[in-house]
């Protein structure tokens, strides 16, 4: 049998071989070996070589422990992969000039330090790791394992204010979780705030911030009126297997044997994981309405000169004008709370097939994509700074203050 506990809705269970396959809920390695020279050891990401722009590389190695000191030379694939017809970000540019500044170890998964002795080389970075009795995680950005969403899935099924549902399983048959937490009066309800994350492999910040938003809104002012229906991890293969478990760039996203993105599915909701999540939404939206906003967590990068961070916006002419500047209102006050790049990125259509158009089509609710850079943070004073757990654990329940304080004006 699997660990269990019971959700109140169904028993949230990960299965006994998902943890033989993950090493205990940690999430797989995704590098390969290239070469090795005395005292060296040369890696580069185990990524599918049918994938275009090469910002959405991974990298994630556990090196055992050793007597002497080990150099560890990390080689970023180039973009030399020609994008398919229609892919969106063909432009991106060559990843390696930003990577040494986001190299991380960690014995446990749990505490991540970043390596600020990386060194730029030629295509990567490159690291020295002191002897160690133990072994360590080496990193790409900062991981999010699996055991980390059974561990937020058993708080919140603790904590009173939360119900954890069970609300299908992914292609491969893991559990999907979501949880929703009701105002505080259930006769009076302000509306509904729909979040997720986690449609791509390695955007881990979304998960880190939707984690903590989770663990403490209970502390933002004003919660209480509103109702709050999350999806923290809705691509739960890749979460468990890394990359071999994305299906993103595997067939197309009407495909739903193949895969394909799933934030290009929302359309048709082909695959088994958008199809879990509209459905919630759909209910949480009959117990608590109205759906206020949509927010959509992702990792955003396409050049060393823009840090990929910013908040997505319907371009000029696909909403009324009034809903257009109610948006753009929003996008002011979500950048005054949340810390990440001051930029309101005209990318949605609504008839495109991602979460956010669904949502605004669906609800008539804003709906947003929320992009974390993947190598840049910024302090209270918008000054730059390096990415840290901490840096991204606090993104969650800032984003909850800029919703509250928009949908609660008197606040």
């Amino acid at each position: 049998m699997g660990d269990a506990f019971d959700t109140g809705f169904r028993s949230f269970t990960m299965k006994t071989a998902e943890k033989q396959e993950t090493g205990g809920g940690e999430g797989p390695e995704c590098a390969v070996e290239t070469g090795r020279s005395g005292g060296g050891l040369t890696l580069m990401p185990d990524t599918p070589g049918e994938i275009p722009g090469n910002a959405q590389f991974s990298f994630l190695k556990r090196i055992p422990a050793r007597d002497n000191a080990l150099r560890l030379r990390i080689e970023w694939p180039g973009s030399d992969v020609k994008p398919p017809p229609g892919f969106d970000y063909p432009e991106n540019a060559n990843f390696a000039r930003v990577l040494p500044e986001i190299i991380f170890t960690s014995e446990d998964g749990d505490e991540w330090r970043r390596m600020e002795a990386a060194r730029a080389v030629e295509a990567g970075a490159e690291i020295t790791l002191p002897p160690s009795p133990r072994a360590v995680w080496v990193s790409a950005g900062i991981p999010y394992f699996d055991r980390h969403l059974t561990d937020l899935a058993a708080f919140a099924e603790a904590a009173p204010d939360w119900t954890v549902r069970k609300i299908g399983e992914s292609g491969e048959g893991r559990t999907i979780p979501a949880f929703l937490r009701e105002p505080a009066n259930p006769g009076v309800c302000h509306g509904c705030f729909f979040i997720q994350a986690y449609q791509h492999y390695s955007e881990w910040a979304g998960l880190q911030a939707v984690d903590a938003l989770v663990r403490g809104v209970h502390r933002v002012p004003g919660a209480e009126r509103f109702a709050w229906a999350v999806v923290p991890c809705l691509n739960r293969d890749a979460l468990a297997r890394g990359w071999r478990g994305d299906r993103m760039h595997n067939g197309t996203a009407a495909d739903p044997v193949g895969g394909g993105n799933l934030n290009r599915n929302w359309t048709v909701l082909s695959r088994p994981e958008t199809r879990a999540a509209a459905a919630f939404l759909h209910e949480a939206a009959k117990e608590n309405p109205p759906v206020l906003h949509a927010l959509d967590f992702h990792m955003g990068w396409s050049t060393p000169e823009h840090s990929g961070g910013g908040l997505t916006v319907f371009k000029a002419g696909e909403l009324p004008p009034a809903e257009a500047r109610r948006e753009r209102a929003f996008a002011k006050v979500f950048f005054k709370h949340v810390p990440i790049e001051d930029f309101a990125w005209e990318h949605s259509e609504m008839d495109r097939p991602n979460c956010a158009a669904w949502a605004a089509r669906t609800f008539g609710c804003i709906g947003q994509t929320v992009e974390i850079s993947r190598f840049r943070a910024y302090d209270a004073a918008r000054n730059p700074m390096p990415v840290s757990t901490d840096y991204y654990a606090s993104l969650g329940p800032r984003a909850a203050e800029a919703l509250i304080h928009f949908h609660t004006p008197a606040l």
